[in-house]
């Protein structure tokens, strides 16, 4: 008979950690996409209803007008540009509904806003049959 080792407690994770490292991956996605100049994979992550403002206050409704809106500026506005996500705050609303605040960090080597940008996004994403979905984003360029 061979005596088995105590184990140790596992962990319990920090919802606030799990949390951030949820919205992190859907946001890793939108950062793969606008890296990839790929409108479509962009829109993926959004609920086919979702709204989306940009940083000029402009408003686009559904998923398929955010891939088209976002296929359009990765071919002309921000053609060449590389983004960066990073989720700083995460928390539950409800069983189902996540808001997050992220920092967006845009390269672009020309157009309007030539250079390194910053802004600053509100997300609101939702569980639906066990993935999440950004529900609403609001983007809001950091300026000073």
């Amino acid at each position: 008979m061979t005596a088995t080792a105590p184990t140790s407690p596992r962990p319990v994770p920090d919802p606030e950690t799990t949390l951030t490292a949820v919205a992190q991956s859907v946001l890793d996605r939108l950062e793969a996409a606008w890296n990839g100049a790929d409108g479509t994979a962009f829109g993926e992550p959004f609920s086919a209803d979702a709204d989306f403002v940009a940083i000029r206050g402009d408003s686009h409704t559904g998923r398929e007008a955010i891939a088209g809106g976002h296929q359009f500026i990765l071919d002309q506005v921000y053609a060449g540009s590389t983004s960066r996500y990073e989720v700083f705050k995460a928390r539950r609303l409800d069983d189902r509904v996540v808001l997050v605040h992220a920092r967006m960090t845009v390269d672009s080597p020309a157009g309007p806003l030539p250079g390194e940008h910053a802004s600053t996004a509100t997300v609101v994403l939702v569980e639906r049959d066990g993935r999440y979905e950004i529900a609403a984003f609001h983007n809001t360029l950091v300026t000073g």
